[in-house]
């Protein structure tokens, strides 16, 4: 009996001790659950307290509001080619609608569809492949909503932007994402010849997209989408792939001179100052302790547009017409855009000071266009040419056709010379492109090519060549 009592505490304590370690998940569940409950309860009393997500979400709205009604959906037809669908927005009241030149490129047929459901034909007042820009026109003045433009600056890096377009046929769509980068230039996107100076957005861009707006918090237009990079092309592209979080943007400061010169001239020329400068751009310390970016000059043109409004070797350009040079893409791509005979302010730093100056642009002589000719004929038809001899003169010899491209599926083989295209005979590549581009091949229509085998000059033959989207 001694023996049972002095074991008795020991077992209470051992059968107490397993009662609370089995209780014990049970009671520290249900306190995690209360636990919980007061969270949810407190989260959802500081979300009703505090409106600041719907605040954010009314704004959004509001750009989608204001947006909306000036973006299209666009429609391209030709003939035997599938159809092909793009984004543009409205940029006046007279009917005028900007796109990519891209997306209407070797239309027969172009119909334009509105927020509301109106669909219209629309004619093609012209084209610059070298932006890839274009505008077309509706014949209506009702119900058109002209988008806002931010002139006068670029979007800083890490500003939310919104893009707005058709991505995979999904029409008026929008998406959010922020700016990554400034003054890119992806040369996969418009070939070796075409002007960047790109904004970088994360905004999710598809096929579809390209041709709509890129808007700022205030919906006001900040570029138009125009590429994206894939994870198959890195370097930028406007043909098919999808979002990889790497989207470019042309900005408006490109875009708004190029159209007011297709609208008023259904062409462009070329601004030109007669400089030389230094690729890539260069960061400059000034005396208060501020930088700013631009593009040192390095050689000037004697009597040129620059020479004549005081411009000097090693001034560094950091703006033009408002907008900032944050490198030597940035400063072609809006000189270039610029009308010749058109003021432009720019202002350059010198010997440590800002100085302020108008430069009248002249007009680029066609001589310097040649390269960049070429490397839209490149892209777009696919072939390389160079000059043979070919008895007491030259002529413009194909060397390499691209497999598919426009000019392999014509009949273009290495081996052949080109002896005329259109109304102009062709004895040299200059001749070749300067045909090509003052004929308007690049941005619409089609032109005749006569060829010949090249070890026989007189067994010529004409093949219809024709840029298709």
């Amino acid at each position: 009996m001694r023996r049972f009592v002095s074991i008795l505490p020991a077992l209470i304590v051992l059968i107490t001790a397993a009662a609370i370690l089995l209780a014990a998940p049970t009671a520290l569940r249900r306190i995690g659950f209360a636990r919980t409950a007061v969270q949810v309860e407190f989260a959802r009393q500081s979300l009703g307290s505090d409106d600041i997500l719907e605040r954010i979400d009314r704004a959004v709205n509001a750009i989608a509001d204001a947006v909306e009604p000036s973006v299209v959906h666009i429609d391209v037809r030709s003939t035997d080619i599938a159809q092909t669908t793009g984004s543009g927005w409205v940029y006046d009241t007279r009917g005028h609608i900007v796109t990519n030149s891209h997306v209407i490129r070797g239309a027969d047929a172009i119909r334009v569809q509105f927020f509301d459901g109106r669909v219209l034909p629309a004619a093609l007042v012209g084209a610059d492949p070298f932006t890839d820009i274009a505008v077309l026109r509706v014949n209506t003045d009702e119900g058109l909503f002209p988008i806002e433009l931010a002139r006068g600056a670029l979007p800083r890096k890490g500003d939310r932007v919104y893009a707005f377009g058709s991505p995979f046929g999904f029409k008026f769509s929008m998406s959010e994402g922020i700016v990554s980068g400034l003054g890119r230039d992806p040369q996969g996107s418009l070939g070796f010849g075409g002007y960047t100076n790109f904004i970088q957005t994360d905004a999710a861009v598809n096929p579809g997209n390209s041709g709509g707006p890129l808007v700022d918090v205030r919906g006001r237009l900040v570029g138009m989408n125009v590429a994206i990079a894939t994870g198959r092309d890195t370097q930028g592209t406007t043909e098919s792939g999808d979002s990889a979080g790497i989207s470019f943007a042309i900005p408006t400061g490109t875009i708004e001179p190029i159209i007011r010169q297709l609208i008023d001239d259904g062409k462009i020329s070329r601004g030109f100052v007669g400089v030389f400068f230094r690729e890539g751009g260069d960061r400059i310390e000034l005396p208060d302790g501020s930088s700013v970016v631009g593009t040192r000059v390095t050689e000037i043109l004697a009597s040129g547009p620059a020479d004549k409004a005081g411009l000097r070797v090693d001034d560094v350009i950091v703006s033009v017409s408002g907008y900032p040079v944050i490198g030597s893409d940035a400063l072609q791509s809006l000189i270039s855009s610029g009308k010749p005979g058109q003021d432009v302010s720019i202002e350059v730093l010198r010997d440590g000071q800002i100085v302020p100056l108008t430069i009248t642009l002249g007009e680029m002589p066609l001589s310097n266009m040649l390269d960049r000719i070429a490397g839209q004929v490149t892209r777009q038809l696919g072939i390389r040419v160079r000059d043979v001899a070919l008895g007491s003169g030259s002529a413009a010899a194909v060397y390499s056709v691209e497999e598919g491209s426009i000019a392999a599926r014509v009949g273009l083989r290495p081996g052949q010379i080109i002896t005329r295209i259109g109304s102009m005979p062709i004895e040299s590549r200059a001749d070749l492109y300067e045909a090509i581009y003052l004929q308007g091949l690049l941005t619409r229509g089609e032109l005749p090519f006569v060829v010949a085998p090249i070890d026989e000059p007189e067994r010529k033959r004409t093949i219809k060549v024709r840029i298709y989207p």
